[in-house]
């Protein structure tokens, strides 16, 4: 881990001045890190998500453990000589996951006791656009979801949000999207995000309403005092969040008030592994992810989409998303323009469907 914060500074160190977009971003590629000189890779496995937690450690026979105050449970990679010396103690850690699909064990960096100090500072709310979608039904081929964004108004307000459930019926998903939502310079930057179809019956809000499609968004979890940018994004600032909502609320919203635009491209799946793709997408958004952390580059709303693929493709076909392995990752499956053209390339993603502005924002997503 230190071995890969440094590479990854020494990159960074001469661009973080001036660089407020991805474009710098886009030069870190195995070619670079190789002609670093004294180059050794670490024999551990990857471990590219950063946790901070604060609960109490606990012994059995089944390992070491960490309770959280909300009622989680991980089991921690800990040494028996920490693990007995905080045993039954309330503490801080620093710790990583494998990936966002990997939570089983937590590797831990650092551990420290934690004493309530008089005047903590309480942290901002965070910002009220994201909540954590829930999974409330999960039954006879329906599946129930909570906290999924919508808008009553077909302009949605600029500073307040409507929730709704949804109730998805997995077996009759129609199509897949993969969504480039460009950032200005457009050659660059942007933010990827995944939609889904369905025939008829198959999406409907609690209201009875079928929305054109559903959305999911891996956006960094910003708190009400906090400005997202991807450099700031490398050092552990902000949370992470697998947001749902409707593609009606994220166009419009898209569209009317951060003049942007959309672009669709499909994802060519088998039904079977569409329907595979919708299950894992909506139980990994209802994970509590709070302690994890948003980062540009291992953990970001575009690799995590990659990970989401590969729980569907055969072995065979899975994208590679370390270049070199457990060190450097694959700009091919985080950088959002250059993972569209990869997968292109192997066939996963089909041509642009077409662009969704303000004249084509009605457009029927089929």
């Amino acid at each position: 881990m230190i071995l890969k914060t440094l590479c990854l500074a020494l990159l960074l160190a001469p661009m973080a001045a001036t660089a407020q977009n991805f474009s710098e971003l886009e030069n870190l590629n195995a070619a670079r890190i190789a002609e670093l000189p004294g180059l050794e890779l670490p024999a551990d496995k990857s471990w590219g998500v950063a946790y901070s937690l604060r609960g109490v450690i606990t012994r059995n026979e089944g390992g070491v453990f960490i309770n959280t105050a909300d009622g989680r449970l991980f089991k921690l990679d800990l040494s028996a000589g920490k693990a007995a010396r905080f045993d039954g103690k309330t503490v801080i850690i620093e710790a990583e996951a494998k990936q966002a699909d990997d939570l089983a064990v937590l590797k831990v960096n650092k551990i420290t006791e934690y004493t309530p100090k008089a005047g903590e500072v309480t942290p901002a709310p965070y910002q009220p656009r994201r909540r954590q979608a829930t999974l409330l039904e999960n039954k006879a081929g329906e599946i129930l979801m909570g906290n999924v964004r919508m808008s009553e108004a077909e302009v949605p307000s600029a500073n307040s949000y409507d929730w709704t459930t949804m109730r998805i019926k997995p077996e009759l998903i129609k199509n897949v999207y993969l969504i480039k939502k460009p950032f200005k310079p457009e050659v660059v930057a942007a933010h990827s995000f995944l939609i889904f179809t369905f025939e008829k019956g198959g999406l409907k809000d609690a209201k009875g309403r079928e929305p054109m499609a559903l959305a999911l968004s891996i956006e960094g979890k910003t708190r009400t005092d906090q400005t997202f940018s991807p450099l700031t994004g490398l050092k552990n600032a902000f949370g992470i969040i697998w947001s749902l909502s409707t593609w009606e609320e994220y166009a419009a919203r898209t569209i009317y008030h951060e003049k942007g635009h959309l672009v669709p491209y499909p994802v060519k799946f088998t039904h079977e592994q569409k329907v595979k793709l919708l299950q894992e997408s909506l139980t990994l958004a209802a994970v509590n992810r709070e302690g994890e952390f948003y980062h540009t580059i291992t953990n970001n709303c575009t690799n995590n989409l990659l990970i989401l693929f590969n729980r569907v493709l055969p072995q065979d076909r899975q994208i590679k998303l370390w270049t070199i392995p457990y060190m450097v990752y694959n700009v091919k499956a985080t950088m959002p323009l250059m993972v569209i053209t990869n997968l292109q390339e192997r066939g996963i993603l089909g041509a642009e469907f077409t662009d969704i502005n303000a004249q084509t924002l009605h457009t029927r997503i089929p």
